[in-house]
């Protein structure tokens, strides 16, 4: 059991380390690769470790010989200070949409590892059956703010919708739960909820536990810190609901038809990837995993 926690840790700072992104204790124990394991048995792996495997430099733990990564890290959090301020102005008003029932930042920005260059990612869920609409009332609105990222390269400041997903769709789909999903889906920066939405994704995504057996549960014990709104301004007909659900969904797949390429979208899942970045960390991971000789 020793080795098998010892070996975990040297996965979690294998994937880590694709991102630039050396951890402390507290953040390895969080993220813990494939193995559950006491605290006390944990705390004697991390400090008995063996040479030639991984060091410790101000509090941040990292693969042996890459140093000049923990100099990264402290760069990037105070790049991303200033993103999370501003993102959660923006988020501020896009709450106002009735239909958006929880926003979350994702990506890099959500463990404040974000670069310079890069935009902000926004997970949101919404009300049963509108997520088309949803999605065009929160662009328009990001459009008359100046602050859509829309196609093409990635830009600094400008908010990226990532991924939307229905109320009544939850559980990610078979084909994305991985490591990768597993690691998007625990790092997720809450800001704003609805009716304990955020809860509910949590619970319809246990799956998670497979990969981060620790990760669930730290979240669940910081969720009383989100803001949470328990009425719902829904005052539409979800009937009328149809109508506009069925224009905005025509109007944004003309628009999408000559730029769909890896995303994925549905009536309950839309998630815009536009550079397959899922496949390029697990062959990465999976690469590092077979140069350490690790199963």
């Amino acid at each position: 059991m020793f080795e098998d926690v010892r070996e975990s840790i040297l996965k979690t700072l294998i994937y880590g380390d694709i991102f630039d992104y050396p951890l402390t204790k507290k953040e390895i124990w969080k993220f813990l690769i494939a193995t559950k394991a006491k605290r006390t048995l944990f705390e004697n792996a991390v400090s008995e470790f063996p040479p030639g495997r991984w060091e410790l430099k101000q509090g941040l733990l990292f693969l042996l010989g890459r140093a000049e990564i923990v100099e990264i890290r402290r760069k990037r959090q105070q790049v991303s200070r200033k993103k999370l301020e501003l993102a959660k102005k923006i988020i501020q008003k896009l709450s106002l949409v009735s239909t958006v029932l929880f926003i979350g930042i994702s990506g890099g920005l959500a463990l404040e590892n974000s670069k310079e260059d890069d935009d902000i990612d926004l997970f949101i869920i919404t009300s049963r059956g509108t997520i088309w609409f949803t999605r065009l009332v929160l662009v328009l609105t990001l459009i008359l703010m100046g602050q859509y990222r829309g196609q093409g390269k990635k830009k600094s400041q400008k908010i990226c919708l990532n991924m939307f997903l229905d109320e009544n769709a939850l559980t990610l789909p078979k084909e994305r739960q991985n490591l990768y999903t597993a690691h998007e889906v625990a790092q997720v920066m809450p800001i704003f909820q609805r009716n304990d939405t955020y809860i509910k994704f949590l619970d319809a995504n246990k799956w998670v536990k497979k990969f981060l057996p620790n990760a669930m549960g730290r979240i669940r014990n910081q969720e009383s810190e989100i803001k949470n709104q328990n009425k719902n301004p829904f005052i539409i007909s979800h009937f009328s609901f149809l109508i506009f659900e069925w224009i905005a969904k025509r109007i944004q797949l003309f628009y999408m038809k000559n730029h769909i390429t890896s995303e994925t979208i549905s009536d309950t899942l839309l998630a815009f990837h536009p550079f397959e970045y899922k496949n390029y960390v697990l062959k990465e991971y999976n690469k590092r995993l077979r140069h350490y000789e690790i199963r």
